[in-house]
């Protein structure tokens, strides 16, 4: 138990300084921005408390606002998904149900559950972020080319992440 907490703690500080130091430098053909901060709130596990998964959203994004000098958008953004999550969950729950002491990974689920799950997460997160930023509709089609290529990139890489780290767990629990 305290060693999930510790991987869970450990994650959340990697993806900020990730983030922040790294990913906020980057900037292709200026629209796309990856933001895998997400990746936190997508990977918790099914049994933590609805609760706990919005305020730790609210923690998520907040720091990203704070090293980022923006306006609450990330935090709004992420504590919205954090909202979702459980909703989004139970849209696309297997016929079986969920092991609830798992967490949704590639390695307990299949990868066409997790690319459903991640894609439509990722999504309304920059859907959401992207258009608060810019906090008008005058440049509706151009913003959600940023979004969908945004958010392409974003679940490419956290896609990654699930094929390097995350495919062994299940043989290591």
């Amino acid at each position: 138990m305290l060693n999930k907490i510790s991987t869970h703690i450990l994650r959340f500080i990697l993806l900020i300084l990730i983030q922040v130091f790294i990913l906020n430098n980057i900037l292709f053909f200026q629209l796309v921005n990856p933001y895998i901060y997400i990746y936190f709130i997508l990977l918790l596990p099914f049994n933590i408390p609805k609760v706990l998964i919005i305020i730790l959203g609210f923690l998520m994004g907040l720091c990203i606002d704070l090293f980022s000098g923006t306006m609450a958008i990330h935090a709004f953004a992420t504590t919205f998904i954090a909202f979702l999550r459980p909703y989004i969950l139970t849209f696309f729950s297997p016929h079986d149900g969920y092991d609830t002491t798992t967490e949704p990974t590639i390695a307990y689920y299949d990868i066409s559950w997790w690319i459903k799950y991640s894609l439509l997460m990722v999504f309304i997160h920059h859907f959401l972020l992207f258009y608060l930023e810019i906090f008008s509709l005058n440049n509706f089609f151009y913003t959600l080319i940023k979004v969908v290529l945004s958010s392409v990139l974003s679940f490419i890489i956290m896609l990654l992440c699930q094929l390097f780290f995350h495919k062994t767990a299940k043989t290591h629990d």
